[in-house]
Formats: structure tokens, C-alpha cells, sequence
């Protein structure tokens, strides 16, 4: 027996490509008869069965779940967000008696366009090569979600609202429009009229949707909206701070600042107090996660909190009851606001 056969090897004994020989291994549902016949009887001659590919062959789940996340993994460093979205997803996992595996995966090809027929097969082929029960999708997703996992058959739900309309995908994500709205009403019974906005961007969903909470929030307290008042950072800490800089710079009335997430609001109050604003006094800053560097830095950031145990209990909950053939509907979770030293 040679100990080092391949996907490669099956595939060319079977004449097909890798990508089927990994499907019929993984889902043998979604490969043609004849052709899985081949695969098998080339697994069997050449002895080809690791572990998971023949708890797979015999049916048996692989009790794994993916996590793909749509970014380069060096982003999952940048800030604690996504330790705080991904811990509470492992730990549910595992009471559940599942394993969990990450899979870094960068959607922003410049040579290709990501909504093509070439990138989804890509994608699609490489997903169906891992062997897991079921993904959970986090990070920038690709807008066509759907048809990647169309391709694999392979049960997902997804952490964020997505910017596309999917029947097939199941989501959860906070309700961002009302956390941006309950910012907004916070800031005004403080008293503070001259409300700026430092958004996240608006290629973003949840940006986007905290966006117009703040334009809600300000129409509801009967105040006009004034697009100076509003500044798009790239969501990045040294683009909030450039932006936030140009804000004050043009406006020297600004009485509190709405930064569309805490990364940012850590870059208005460094600048602010560079440019001896008083954070909490001069200019209340509220930002939105209530990450744990939320209560490292000076003054204590108030925030919209998100509530990430119970994202993550819908969202294993959501995609164990889809794995057993169950529909699930997509979820929003109510924010809640964290009052601290900063507003």
C-alpha cells in the first residue's frame, strides 16, 4: 500500500477532478452515480480511506463545523471584535460536542471579480474540500453566498445581515439600526445638539444600518440633519483619526461624536485629547461593540453593547436545526447601551 496516495491520485484513477473526488467523499449525494461508482472502486483499490473520509463515505458526521472567515486572517488580530463574536461560537459548539475549524478565506481578489462564475467554482471547490457538518460564514461576505454554498450543498448560516437578499442563508446580527438610534437618544438627553457621526463607511451593512439609526435618532428629537456633521472612515484607526481631526477642524461646535464602532471611537478620543477636547466634558464619544478595550482606555468608552452569547447560541442553534433539514429564520438581536465615563 503506498502511504502517500492524494485526492490527486483518485482523481486520475477515476478520470475525474480532484474537486468530485472531494465532494463524493464529503457529499456523494451531489455527484452522478456513475462517477461516484468510480471514485469508490478507485478509493478501494488504492486504499484511500482516512479517518473523516470514511466516517464520511459510511455516512457518519464528522461532528466539525467550519468558520469561514471572508478576510485575510491577519485581520482577526487587529482589534478583540472578533474574539468576542467567535469565542461564544466555539464554546456552544463545543458543549454541542463539535469541533471547530477557521478558515481564513480573503474574498478581495483584484485580479478577478468576486461575482463570477470562476470565483464562486473556486471558492466552492476549496470550501468543499474541507470536511465539516456545516459552516458558520463571519467577516465580508461575498454577495454571492448563495450560490457558493449552492454548489457544495453543504448546510450555512451567516454573522451579519448580509447586503444581498438570500433565502438559502440564514443570518443573525444585532439590530444595528436601533443601536445607532439608541446612541442617538442617549447623546440628546445629555443634552447635545451638534451630533456628529463617524461611520464605518458605507460599502458595510451594518455601517450602513447604524447610519440611518443616527438619522432616525436625530428626526425623532426634532433635529435636522447636517451633512457636515458626518465623516466616512475606511474602519480603520488611523483613518478615524484623520477623519475625526477634519471634523473638528471644520466644525468647532461639535458637542458629542457617534463613532460606528469602538475602533473608531479609540481613535476619536486619542485625537480629541490631542486637541485638548475634554472626552466626556467638551465631547461626548459613544461608540458601538463594547469590546474589552472599551474599559482599557481613558475616559471609559460608553458604547452600544452587542450581545454576543446570544448571537452565538442562534446562530450554532440556527445551524444545527438546518443541518436536520429544519428551515431557519434570520435573526436580530437588540443592543444594549453601556454608560461609562466618555458620554
Amino acid at each position: 500500500m503506498r502511504e502517500n496516495v492524494t485526492l490527486e491520485d483518485v482523481a486520475k484513477r477515476a478520470k475525474v477532478s480532484r474537486a468530485t473526488v472531494s465532494r463524493a467523499v464529503n457529499k456523494p449525494d451531489s455527484v452522478s452515480p456513475d462517477a461516484l461508482k468510480r471514485i469508490n472502486k478507485a478509493i478501494a483499490e488504492m486504499r484511500y480511506i482516512p479517518n473523516r473520509h470514511a466516517r464520511a463515505l459510511t455516512g457518519v458526521r464528522s461532528k466539525s463545523i467550519g468558520l469561514i472567515f471572508f478576510h485575510d486572517i491577519k485581520t482577526l488580530f487587529y482589534t478583540s471584535f472578533w474574539g468576542h463574536v467567535i469565542n461564544p461560537i466555539y464554546e456552544k459548539l463545543m458543549s454541542e460536542g463539535y469541533e471547530l475549524q477557521i478558515i481564513a478565506h480573503s474574498n478581495l481578489d483584484e485580479n478577478a471579480s468576486v461575482e463570477s462564475d470562476d470565483y464562486t467554482n473556486s471558492i466552492s471547490q476549496k470550501i468543499s474540500e474541507y470536511h465539516v457538518d456545516g459552516f458558520i460564514v463571519v467577516g465580508q461576505t461575498p454577495r454571492n453566498l448563495e450560490s457558493i454554498f449552492n454548489q457544495i450543498r453543504t448546510p450555512v448560516v451567516a454573522f451579519g445581515e448580509p447586503l444581498f437578499t438570500s433565502e438559502a442563508v440564514s443570518w443573525v446580527d444585532t439590530n444595528n439600526l436601533i443601536g445607532g438610534r439608541m446612541a442617538v437618544d442617549y447623546l440628546v438627553s445629555k443634552k447635545k445638539k451638534k451630533i456628529a457621526i463617524i461611520t464605518g463607511g458605507l460599502e458595510e451593512p451594518w455601517s450602513v444600518s447604524r447610519f440611518e439609526g443616527y438619522k432616525k435618532g436625530l428626526s425623532k428629537a426634532g433635529i435636522e440633519y447636517d451633512p457636515s456633521l458626518v465623516e466616512h472612515s475606511s474602519n480603520t484607526f488611523s483613518s478615524a483619526t484623520n477623519v475625526t481631526r477634519r471634523l473638528m477642524h471644520k466644525r468647532h461646535d461639535v458637542d458629542a461624536i457617534f463613532a460606528a464602532n469602538d475602533e473608531i471611537a479609540f481613535a476619536v478620543v486619542q485625537t480629541l485629547k490631542e486637541l485638548n477636547f475634554g472626552v466626556g466634558t467638551d465631547v461626548l464619544v459613544v461608540g458601538f461593540d463594547n469590546t474589552n478595550r472599551a474599559i482599557q482606555t481613558y475616559p471609559l468608552l460608553t458604547t452600544v453593547g452587542q450581545d454576543y452569547e446570544k448571537i452565538g447560541e442562534y446562530l450554532v442553534s440556527g445551524l444545527l436545526a438546518k443541518m436536520k433539514g429544519e428551515k431557519v429564520k434570520s435573526k436580530k438581536v437588540t443592543p444594549k447601551l453601556v454608560i461609562r465615563d466618555s458620554a
